[in-house]
């Protein structure tokens, strides 16, 4: 506790410690402010960068929804008519590629 009294009784004594005192807590007061700021602004900055993604990913939900039922529609309006009518003919007899294996190779 005397050391304490000692420590205080020091700083109401010299000026020049409490001048120093001052400059230390208005210093800290000025950093923890900037970093609030600094914050704020990221995250307000965050905040309006997600509305916009959201905004996108809605079109962008939108428009391949539209696609899709594009497809869809395509889908049931294909039929053999309409493959003859773009040029499709039908074949008669299968033709299938075979590939002969005559070597092997062990590793």
């Amino acid at each position: 506790m005397n050391k304490t009294k000692a420590i205080t009784n020091d700083i109401r004594g010299n000026s020049n410690t409490q001048r120093g005192i001052f400059r230390i807590l208005v210093g800290s007061l000025l950093a923890v402010s900037i970093v609030y700021v600094y914050i704020i602004g990221t995250i307000t900055f965050n905040v309006i960068a997600r509305k916009s993604l959201e905004n996108t990913a809605q079109i962008l939900g939108s428009n391949i929804s539209n696609l899709e039922l594009t497809y869809l529609s395509d889908m049931n309006s294909i039929n053999k008519s309409r493959a003859t009518s773009l040029g499709f003919v039908d074949i008669n007899s299968h033709i299938f590629a075979t590939r002969s294996i005559i070597h092997v190779a062990i590793r």
